[in-house]
């Protein structure tokens, strides 16, 4: 085992400045399926640098003791340039006496080989990284295939958590993370040895090198102090303004879990990333190499979702991601925001419990469930949804009443995550980012998070007894909730529920997104399922026309009308593209485009 800082990915993107693949990686693309569900548990602290030698680099330190832990140590890494804005109330104190976040490397990775990883104590949660060293970054399989306990019980088995979806590899790089259950949610972490089994996700031998990777968070105590979230916001094209972008970040995660928003840097990436589909979302995640800081959370915002993504408002790739390297398949989540305060904290703080490890309270898939011990279940979610007992959950499958309630093993695992830059006893200070490494930096520079507007960041609960009464309830709440890639991946897609709770009728479809009290992004869906249904006569397609050419309406709108178009007749959406041509808003008129190939 070797302990050394990892430097961020320099990868570029797996397309051409067109948007399309290559062709050796399309047919890789192809085998491999579309959007792989690389969820994970798992994995350890390491080895004491002692024990093994090496050298262990932390969370804006080095230990000079090599302990990795409580030993003394000098802070020798230079803050990245990961922004400005540090104020708040939480973080303010000195720097850490110990590091609070502690990376250890255990070199190439023999799949089906456990390795021991021991957890000291103080540790609050560890997250194993198993990835393919390929540049540009891997599309082979490859994750965490068995966890095992210091009591012997298994944690993880066959890329899996019994009884949740969640398959723990992705295309070239896989994490897990413990805690990820209720058995193992405790502060702090059982100490002891941990065993971690890579492997290749069942897709034959590993055919280039491999690392694992493990990152342990600590405190002094064991107990979580708090810490700050560095974002890097990257927009794809004009999806959404830098202002609004910059005040909807800090809505959702100035004190979430007891964290507050450290720094927030915007990045501008290229319009082809604009609309973002099953095959594209590992695409658009390597364009954050090169990103400022670790570890960061970075955030990109796209106009629109579609193919088995359409309907979404947010997809992350893994649970939990990577916040510890820029430029992979897991390096951040994707959001439409709809300028919507209520509903962009949802989606926001919703994706980022994917990131940190959250599964959903309850599955739309009847029988599946998040592994804890203090979370409801419900026994179907589309014929019960707000009857649910978990209905009040921020990871409900719909985010449920939008009041962000999470139970306390919730709240434990995001604080155990490798998210943010973290604070070891009461009064301290977050631990300096570390740099970013070499890679080619993205475009963009700090700039200074907006101030507080003030208030409860909490939404009130959506209401629906005007622009939904004519729909049937569970069709109305589908409309108005947030759905994730999470739930795409794992069956169904958004258009196929919302029909099945009885989203079917043009008509009705068409008047809630005429509504203009009606929400904006339940207009956009509607008008995009008025499209797909079986009544979409000339009439509707023609109507939904008129809708996506008045520059008067809302971009989402014009864009869930111009999705709607395409659905219907192919025909009609290229007549509509080409009346677009010069549209003033050019979103509209790229999207117009594109629904029209």
């Amino acid at each position: 085992m070797t302990e050394s800082l990892a430097p961020a990915s320099s990868a570029r993107g797996p397309f051409r400045e067109n948007g399309t693949l290559d062709d050796e990686r399309a047919a890789t693309r192809a085998r491999r399926g579309g959007l792989l569900p690389a969820v994970a548990l798992a994995a350890g602290a390491a080895l004491a640098a002692g024990a093994c030698g090496g050298r262990v680099v932390v969370d804006g330190f080095e230990p000079i003791d090599g302990t990795g832990g409580s030993g003394a140590t000098t802070s020798s890494a230079t803050p990245g340039s990961s922004g400005v804005g540090q104020g708040g109330a939480i973080g303010e104190g000195g720097a850490p006496p110990i590091p609070p976040l502690v990376k250890q490397e255990f070199g190439d990775v023999v799949a089906g080989e456990a390795v021991a990883v021991v957890v000291p104590p103080g540790t609050l949660g560890i997250t194993a990284v198993a990835q393919r060293l390929t540049s540009p970054p891997s599309w082979e399989p490859i994750g965490i295939k068995n966890i095992t306990g210091p009591d012997g019980r298994t944690l993880v088995t066959d890329y899996s958590i019994p009884g949740t979806m969640a398959l723990f590899y992705n295309q070239g790089i896989g994490t897990a993370a413990v805690p990820q259950t209720g058995t193992a949610a405790a502060v702090p972490l059982v100490p002891g040895i941990y065993w971690i089994t890579a492997g290749d996700g069942g897709s034959g031998p590993l055919a280039a090198p491999a690392r694992l990777s493990v990152w342990r968070r600590q405190t002094l105590d064991g107990r979580f102090h708090g810490g700050k979230i560095d974002i890097n916001a990257f927009i794809a094209g004009n999806a959404i303004s830098e202002a609004y972008m910059q005040r909807a970040l800090l809505a959702a995660y100035r004190g979430f879990v007891g964290l507050d928003v450290g720094s927030i840097t915007v990045h501008h990436i290229g319009s082809e990333w604009a609309s973002v589909d099953e095959e594209r979302l590992p695409g658009v995640l390597e364009q954050t190499a090169g990103a400022l800081g670790r570890p960061a959370l970075n955030v990109i915002a796209v106009s629109e979702f579609h193919g088995r993504l359409a309907g979404a408002a947010g997809a992350t790739p893994s649970a939990p991601a990577v916040a510890v390297e820029h430029g992979t398949h897991l390096s951040g989540i994707v959001v439409t925001l709809f300028e919507d305060p209520g509903v962009d904290t949802i989606i926001l703080r919703h994706e980022l419990g994917h990131f940190a490890g959250l599964f959903h309270t309850t599955e739309f898939d009847a029988g599946f469930a998040d592994p804890l011990d203090d979370t409801s279940q419900c026994d179907d979610v589309l014929s019960q949804l707000e009857g649910c007992p978990d209905y009040d959950n921020l990871m409900f499958p719909t985010g449920g009443d939008l009041s962000s309630t999470m139970t306390p093993q919730q709240t434990t695992i995001v604080q155990a995550s490798a998210l943010y830059r973290g604070i070891v006893e009461d009064g301290g200070g977050a631990a300096a980012p570390l740099p970013a490494g070499p890679g080619t930096p993205a475009s963009g520079a700090p700039v200074a998070p907006p101030a507080p507007s003030g208030g409860d960041a909490r939404a009130a609960a959506p209401d629906r007894r005007a622009w939904g009464a004519a729909l049937p309830p569970r069709a109305a709440i589908l409309l108005g909730g947030h759905f994730c890639g999470h739930s795409a991946a794992g069956g169904a897609g958004f258009f196929a529920r919302l029909g099945a709770a009885g989203g079917a009728d043009a008509g009705q479809l068409l008047a809630v997104g005429r509504d203009e009290g009606a929400p904006v992004h339940a207009r956009a869906r509607a008008l995009a399922a008025a499209g797909r249904s079986a009544g979409a006569s000339a009439r509707v397609v023609a109507e939904l026309q008129a809708i996506a050419e008045d520059p008067r309406l809302p971009r989402q709108t014009r864009l869930g009308a111009i999705q709607g178009v395409a659905s219907a007749s192919p025909a009609a959406a290229r007549a509509l593209a080409a009346r677009l041509i010069a549209d003033p808003d050019e979103v509209v008129e790229r999207m117009a485009i594109r629904a029209a190939r």
